[in-house]
């Protein structure tokens, strides 16, 4: 889920804007002296952000009060980071920190200044730190194993750097730096938060022109005039819904690469295919974040919009109005603020995604005939196998043919990492010993107690032999095979596997077609 995060407390601990923003906003980045803050105001704002449940990072600049930290200084690396010590003191226990003003600029375009912060932050114990996406300090800190919250601006213009291929902020010496209509200001966060992109284009010319924006939080400053009816308003778009009666479930988008090589895992949705397909029937981006449902809730609407209900089914409806109406899975429904979408008893499969488009407006497709699992799935095996390669340790079984004999049957050992299988035939194995080495989406193991298959949120190594993968098209498939569940194989070469993703592939380009053209395939 997106998160709204707000620079303040920089005009004292009584500021009735920013006392009011505390109630809005997920993440509070506290002024620490440098550029403005002082300790009075950081004990209040902690004590706000306690009572309404709001993050905080320490917001850490150029020790420059006279210019607010909007002018770069001339430092020695030890009078810089002995600045940074100084403020990181005033909010001790806080492990997230965003950069200000001037020093946040130079640390997203300069390799050096961006190095330099991320060896502070690691020795400092910072975990996580704000930071644009193509951001050098982004680049270093993850180097470095710190997180990186990717953040964007709500109510300041970008623009395309082509010298350093990067997107940055229109200075604020510029005339119309910020937008401060706050129309115009909402329409950019909402093509931030819903598609991923920004308009680059000047003022008052017609055609955008858009470029990529990835975030994970969108950032508004509390000293602009419209910053508390703004974070308003994209809390009702990121949050239009609510848990009107609890289950067992959690946001999921795509997973995150770049990592692995620091043990972290990509990780995301479970069944990626019907995230996929749910966020592009409504024409969201189709990583844009859902609830994965194994018990589904009862989801009560807040504001306006549509949704789709993709994996696993179950009967769907809604309750809008005291009438109740069923929902064809796999469809876009629009909804109205106080409609309670309710789930039934489960028909088939795991886990379901409940995708939703913000919007009075936002495009639906027409109600019409369920579409059978097998016609959206066509890609799959017609036998309902599951596909596998051979991996690197495959030499080392005995008699590979037992894996594909008898069908195994899933056991109540899986969770998100793994499933561990049972079955008829124990495969002897001649590799006795082995240095762990690295795993991937579905790698199958053979452990002393059988076969173990690797999903989305596996370790990055292991010390089990591989003795198959299953191929990156069936991955999806496995998120939908509960405890108790017989599981059969069959072993393909690469050019079926890579038939098999093409296939895969469009049957969601033709997902994205029927956003377009109104059907609920």
């Amino acid at each position: 889920m997106m998160r709204i995060n707000c620079d303040i407390g920089e005009r004292g601990p009584g500021n009735a804007g920013d006392i009011k923003l505390m109630e809005v906003i997920h993440i509070a980045n506290l002024a620490c002296g440098g550029h403005a803050g002082d300790a009075r105001t950081i004990e209040v704002f902690r004590a706000l952000a306690q009572k309404h449940g709001v993050e905080l990072a320490a917001h850490l600049s150029y020790p420059d009060r006279a210019n607010f930290g909007r002018t770069a200084m001339k430092l020695s690396g030890t009078a810089l980071l002995a600045a940074l010590d100084a403020q990181l003191e005033l909010l001790p226990g806080v492990h997230r920190v965003k950069f200000h003003g001037a020093l946040y600029n130079e640390a997203c375009r300069d390799p050096e200044l961006a190095a330099v912060l991320a060896a502070w932050l690691q020795q400092a114990g910072v975990r996580e730190i704000l930071a644009p996406d193509d951001a050098e300090l982004t680049r270093c800190a993850r180097a470095r194993g710190i997180a990186v919250l990717r953040e964007a601006f709500a109510e300041r213009r970008y623009k395309y750097d082509r010298t350093g291929r990067r997107l940055s902020l229109v200075s604020r010496s510029q005339p119309d730096a910020s937008l401060s209509v706050l129309a115009e200001a909402a329409a950019q966060a909402e093509e931030i938060i819903l598609r991923q992109r920004v308009n680059i284009q000047q003022r008052g010319k017609d055609r955008p022109i858009w470029k990529t924006l990835a975030a994970d939080t969108i950032c508004i400053h509390s000293d602009s005039a419209i910053a508390l009816e703004l974070a308003r308003a994209l809390r009702r778009l990121i949050e239009p819904f609510r848990l009107a009666r609890p289950g067992l479930c959690e946001t999921a988008g795509l997973p995150i690469y770049g990592s692995q090589d620091l043990a972290v895992t990509p990780g995301g949705a479970m069944d990626q295919f019907s995230l996929r397909r749910g966020n592009l029937l409504l024409g969201n981006p189709p990583g844009a974040a859902a609830l994965e449902m194994v018990s589904p809730p009862e989801i009560e609407i807040l504001a306006p919009g549509s949704f789709a209900v993709t994996g696993a089914r179950r009967p769907v409806s809604v309750l809008s109005g005291g009438k109740t109406r069923a929902v064809v899975h796999g469809s876009a429904q629009r909804v109205a603020a106080g409609d309670l979408v309710t789930f039934g008893e489960k028909e088939d499969g795991l886990r379901a995604y409940f995708c939703f488009r913000p919007g009075a407006g936002s495009a639906a497709g027409q109600a019409g005939k369920t579409v059978s699992g097998s016609a959206v799935n066509a890609w799959a095996d017609a036998r309902g196998r599951i596909r596998v390669l051979r991996g690197p340790e495959y030499n080392c079984l005995a008699e590979p043919e037992l894996f594909f004999e008898e069908p195994w049957q899933t056991t109540r050992l899986m969770d998100r990492m793994g499933m561990r299988l049972d079955g008829k035939h124990r495969l002897g194995c001649g590799q006795v010993n082995m240095v762990s080495g690295p795993v991937a989406d579905g790698t199958v193991q053979l452990s002393p107690a059988g076969p173990i298959i690797l999903l989305r949120h596996r370790a990055t190594t292991g010390g089990y032999p591989r003795i198959f993968n299953v191929i990156s098209a069936d991955i999806d498939l496995l998120a939908q095979y509960g405890p108790g569940r017989e599981i059969s194989f069959v072993e393909v070469n690469r050019a079926e596997a890579r038939k098999a993703a093409r296939q895969k592939e469009s049957v969601l380009k033709s997902c994205m077609n029927d956003s377009r053209g109104g059907s609920n395939v």
